[in-house]
């Protein structure tokens, strides 16, 4: 788990919340099996953990946001440099 942290080190998207953007922290992790997911936090507070499904769809693990929002999300998270 901790070369995936060092591999592929926090960083930022822009997205559109509830009509307001927002910038989110983006902390790449992997669970104990090795799938990679996403903890996602606004300021200070934790706001969802999601993951990309093998069919493409991003799914949300934690967290009480859309499904819209979960893909906005992702689709950031996606677009982002590698």
């Amino acid at each position: 788990m901790a070369d995936l942290e060092l591999n592929n080190p926090e960083f930022e998207i822009t997205v559109s919340l509830s009509g307001e953007e927002k910038t989110i922290r983006v902390q790449p992790a992997e669970t104990s099996d090795g799938v990679e997911y996403y903890k996602c936090n606004d300021g200070s507070a934790e706001i969802t953990q999601i993951r990309k499904e093998e069919d493409g769809q991003w799914e949300q693990l934690w967290g009480d946001l859309e499904q819209q929002e979960i893909d906005l999300i992702g689709a950031a998270i996606a677009q982002k440099p590698a």
